[in-house]
């Protein structure tokens, strides 16, 4: 077996051992006692999560109808499902540098880096975009918040605005540039939006299956969104496990939610990512490992046997 097969082996070896220690830690750390106490719908959580699942899919759905067409649904989806599995158990978002791994064998580490951090920047203007509509249309008024969201609208502007300016006095620049500037771009960024929207109504679902009303689950939704996703920008706990519940917190009471039911519907809420994540992610990491280790793997066994 060659040597850079066994290290990949090696390293795949080591990412699992540590996936199952952090997940043991990780869980140890949520007390879910209040949820499983309390009277829930059921049937719309499983519906919050298929839906939370789908979404994964339908951001996939960036790489393959989008900046890179070269990469199969199967491929696209590992990248995206793994990384997102493997963020809500390790920490400091290293789930994030774990897709580097599961781009094809031919492409470069420059090629990788792009397409991660292509589809990272699409990620946050469309949380910020979406959060902007979401605050006024939820009556959500906490200052602290909507002074956060206003900077990094005006921030993500002030970006484009070098960038532009960059482009038109810097020709190598603009060349780079323009490869970038086609439909395929523009079709990523309408599939990370939707998939977005599709993690609202996820959401939207969970506040429902809790007890609150359709009609005022969807403004919480929209406050929930808005102050989860800008909490989710720091690199923290994994899973961002209390950093996630924090926000919650700071959405419903901006509605005048007691602090109380609004723990108890962050951990709710907490439970479907979970539920839906960790499964699809262990289902996909078995996938890649078998389609691209698993003969390497038994022929090793096979030769010590």
């Amino acid at each position: 077996m060659a040597t850079k097969t066994k290290f990949k082996l090696l390293i795949g070896i080591i990412i699992t051992v540590l996936v199952v220690y952090y997940s043991f830690k990780t869980f140890g750390s949520l007390d879910l006692s209040t949820v499983f106490n309390a009277k829930i719908n059921w049937f719309l959580i499983f519906c919050s999560v298929a839906i939370n699942i789908y979404s994964n899919y339908v951001r996939s759905l960036g790489y393959t109808l989008g900046i890179d067409p070269n990469i199969n649904r199967l491929r696209a989806l590992q990248i995206v499902g793994i990384g997102h599995a493997a963020n809500m158990i390790l920490p400091l978002h290293i789930g994030d540098g774990l897709r580097f791994a599961f781009f094809p064998d031919n492409y470069s580490a420059f090629r990788r880096t792009e397409l991660v951090m292509i589809p990272a920047i699409a990620d946050s203007i469309a949380i910020i975009v979406i959060s902007l509509f979401a605050v006024p249309f939820s009556g959500f008024k906490e200052p602290m918040i909507v002074t956060i969201l206003w900077i990094s609208f005006f921030s993500c502007i002030a970006f484009i605005a070098l960038l532009l300016t960059v482009v038109s006095f810097v020709p190598r620049f603009r060349n780079y540039v323009h490869g970038y500037l086609t439909i395929g771009m523009l079709n990523m960024m309408l599939w990370v939006l939707f998939s977005y929207i599709l993690l609202l109504l996820s959401i939207w679902m969970g506040l429902i299956a809790f007890g609150f009303g359709w009609g005022a689950s969807l403004r919480m939704s929209l406050a929930v969104f808005a102050t989860t996703n800008l909490i989710g920008f720091i690199p923290a706990s994994p899973g961002s496990v209390g950093l996630f519940e924090y926000g919650v917190i700071i959405g419903l009471a901006g509605l005048g939610i007691q602090q109380s039911a609004a723990l108890s519907a962050g951990l709710l809420l907490h439970f479907i990512q979970y539920a839906a994540l960790l499964p699809l992610g262990v289902v996909l990491y078995i996938l890649a490992l078998h389609g691209k280790y698993g003969k390497a793997l038994r022929n090793m066994l096979h030769q010590k046997l």
